[in-house]
């Protein structure tokens, strides 16, 4: 496939507008009860982007309904751009179905990123909602292991000594996650939400669910859950 990514002198344009995008993002709050938890997560097939939505009740720990869209889009990864191939599928499928949510959920990095705007921040920036973003593996950041027993974290920094999120360990004796804020929501309560969650394996239930359907074969469905 020829790519359609602007040439390399092109791309520190794009870093630049990142950072000053990530001026945008605030980290307060959240201002409301959230209820209604969003997890997206995107596959690439032979030209297709394949989408699913988990819409997740947050206190009755249950998934309302999936949400599953198929569209033609084949934007390359660049690293550290990760936004510019996978938020118009995210955008796509949240407008598709007119999903209702009061918090996005993304295998994606937020404030935790090297201009420090990652996927979930865009996210949260383009919905006006708080965001949240979840990683296997460090995007940016210094911390100490926690212990290796399920339920230990510690804070994650930057280079000013800041915590932008939490290394949080879901399982005994496995790698941990990293969880950070995205827009409209501090680390403190980005964590506090996270752990509310059901852990049945290493991410968050809806976070699993979202990447398990992503990687079925769809069109456009719509799965009912709890009612």
């Amino acid at each position: 496939m020829r790519s359609i990514w602007p040439k390399d002198e092109r791309k520190d344009l794009y870093k630049d507008l990142q950072r000053r995008i990530s001026q945008k993002i605030i980290l307060e709050g959240p201002k409301t009860l959230l209820k209604i938890l969003l997890a997206l997560d995107v596959s690439y097939r032979k030209g297709f982007a394949y989408v699913s939505a988990v819409q997740w009740h947050i206190e009755r720990a249950c998934a309302i309904r999936i949400y599953l869209l198929r569209m033609r889009w084949s934007m390359p990864y660049i690293s550290g751009m990760f936004f510019i191939r996978e938020l118009p599928p995210i955008v796509k499928i949240v407008r598709t179905f007119s999903i209702n949510f009061d918090l996005l959920l993304l295998n994606a990095a937020g404030i935790a990123h090297r201009e420090g705007i990652g996927l979930a921040s865009h996210a949260g920036l383009y919905f006006k909602k708080p965001s949240v973003g979840i990683t296997e593996r460090v995007p940016y950041g210094y911390y100490r292991e926690p212990s290796l027993k399920r339920g230990s974290f510690s804070p994650l920094y930057n280079k000013r000594k800041e915590i932008i999120g939490y290394v949080y360990r879901t399982q005994d004796y496995v790698k941990p996650i990293f969880i950070t804020p995205g827009h409209l929501i501090d680390a403190k309560n980005a964590f506090y939400i996270m752990q509310k969650l059901p852990y049945f394996s290493r991410f968050p239930e809806p976070l699993r669910l979202a990447d398990i359907y992503s990687k079925k074969e769809f069109e456009k469905e719509i799965k009912e859950g709890c009612s």
